[in-house]
């Protein structure tokens, strides 16, 4: 059952997953807080828009609130002009406001990685995600949730062109994905933020990694959790 005298946060609530978070969140529980760089203006009064500089963060007043942090928070290398402030964002912006909420008592957390996450790669991408999941799995948290979806579906507010040809690359197979390379079929923006606030909800102790099959049956037992309440 949810809890609702609990406080959800969400940095990154004006992208894909972060506003079906931020949707399905405010739809069940009675204050929302979304972190954000610009002002927000939001139709439901239960979501609390709070403005934070993500180079400066000082929002230790905000998470003495907080039960819950979902991090939604990503770019692309050609929208951050480079390889270091793709890093920032993805890395850095993330690992501090998991540190500061951890600081302040927050326990529970869930993060958007991606599937072929690495440490270890070659390539920007799987490298920074492989990073965050690392870094973020040293915090002493009672939960945390790291989500590694593969081609994530729903409308975008900017165009990504090769998401694009992705998604209908994937159309097409996600049928001959099966077994281990399941964890690669395509999979929307809401079930995805289903499944990481069933997962909070349900808070199992430890590190939990969610791909593609622990992804959809979170998200369908969220569905179940929410016909109870």
């Amino acid at each position: 059952m949810v809890n609702q005298k609990h406080i959800p946060c969400i940095a990154g609530s004006t992208g894909l997953v972060g506003s079906h978070l931020l949707k399905n969140l405010s739809n069940i529980y009675p204050r929302v807080i979304s972190l954000t760089r610009k002002k927000v203006n939001y139709s439901k009064p239960n979501i609390q828009n709070i403005i934070v500089d993500f180079d400066d963060l000082k929002i230790e007043s905000v998470f003495k609130d907080v039960d819950h942090l979902y991090i939604a928070l990503g770019t692309t290398r050609k929208k951050a002009g480079s390889a270091y402030n793709f890093k920032k964002v993805d890395y850095h912006y993330c690992i501090n406001l998991a540190r500061i909420a951890n600081d302040c008592g927050v326990k529970s957390i869930s993060i958007i990685s991606s599937v072929g996450s690495d440490p270890n790669s070659s390539f920007l991408y799987p490298m920074t995600k492989g990073l965050i999941e690392k870094d973020i799995s040293k915090i002493s948290l009672h939960h945390l949730s790291i989500v590694r979806p593969g081609i994530i579906l729903g409308k975008r507010n900017e165009s990504r062109i090769g998401e694009k040809i992705g998604k209908v690359i994937f159309s097409l197979i996600d049928k001959l994905l099966f077994g281990k390379l399941s964890k690669y079929k395509s999979i929307s923006a809401d079930n995805i933020s289903k499944a990481m606030i069933y997962q909070v909800v349900n808070s199992s102790p430890g590190v939990n990694i969610l791909e593609y099959k622990e992804l959809i049956n979170s998200s369908n037992s969220f569905d179940d959790l929410i016909k109870l309440d």
